[in-house]
């Protein structure tokens, strides 16, 4: 591990509470979804189809943070077991694309672009400026 990575522990910090954040993302989206709901019950279904789908995205988000953020990625960030994040990857062909970053951007989508923040920010910087270089191929 390079001297100046050591200093960086507020990726794992981040890291760590991503799942939290992410699903208080969630929960906040069905709140807001279930008050817009319940206040625009007799209006049309274009303005109420809004807040089902806020509803529905809170509940993919809670799910993905429980199921899939907190042990693949959360976990590894608190215990910084980089080498374990750096070979989460979909291989696509010859190319490594890293889990990470594909779930910070689903997360991102459906969380509103908040929810995945805290996902995306520790992947862009473990990808571009981590402990080592990120092989984006294979050999």
């Amino acid at each position: 591990m390079s001297e100046e990575w050591k200093h960086a522990s507020w990726v794992s910090t981040l890291g760590k509470w991503a799942w939290v954040i992410s699903i208080i993302s969630g929960i906040i989206n069905i709140i807001v979804g279930l008050t817009g709901a319940i206040a625009f019950s007799g209006t049309s279904l274009l303005i109420l189809g809004n807040y089902i789908w806020l509803i529905i995205s809170g509940i993919i988000v809670i799910l993905i943070s429980f199921s899939i953020i907190k042990p693949k990625f959360s976990d590894k960030c608190a215990d910084q077991n980089w080498d374990f994040l750096f070979n989460w990857v979909i291989p696509l062909g010859n190319i490594r694309f890293p889990w990470m970053l594909f779930w910070g951007i689903i997360v991102d989508i459906f969380g509103y672009w908040w929810g995945g923040l805290p996902i995306l920010i520790p992947a862009l910087v473990l990808i571009f400026a981590g402990p080592k270089p990120y092989e984006w191929k294979t050999e």
